[in-house]
């Protein structure tokens, strides 16, 4: 079982908008909760964006092409989370990335991706043309 799992377990992942254009940047929101029953030290988040050709969810069996990866990509700073003590919920994470080009696009967020303790989940969003 994993120390970290999202605090939010209805909506883990959500991006900051209910519709987001092709032709913007947007924030990815998550926040971790230490379920563990000792304190974690400070860590740092994964987030993986996805392009879904065939559609959201997508495949777990087709490869898909990374548009953005925190572990490559933006800074650093953006995925670093406090020590937690036990029960605590960590800050409101929200990087900005894009833009994208419209279509299907899989948030895949890592909790604790440095550790090694956290939970990995994602939610599929649709990018759609500007008008």
């Amino acid at each position: 079982m994993a120390d970290l799992t999202f605090a939010n377990s209805e909506n883990p992942i959500t991006p900051d908008r209910v519709i987001v254009h092709d032709n913007e940047s947007f924030r990815v929101q998550w926040s971790a909760l230490n379920i563990s029953g000792q304190d974690v030290p400070a860590f740092t988040d994964r987030l993986l964006i996805e392009s879904i050709p065939e559609g959201c969810p997508g495949s777990d069996a087709t490869e898909h092409e990374a548009v953005f990866d925190s572990d490559q990509d933006g800074d650093i700073s953006d995925f670093s989370e406090p020590d937690l003590t036990v029960g605590q919920s960590g800050p409101l994470m929200s990087p900005s990335v894009g833009p994208f080009a419209a279509g299907s696009y899989r948030l895949t967020v890592t909790l604790a991706n440095d550790l090694g303790v956290g939970e990995t989940t994602f939610n599929c969003i649709e990018i759609v043309s500007a008008p």
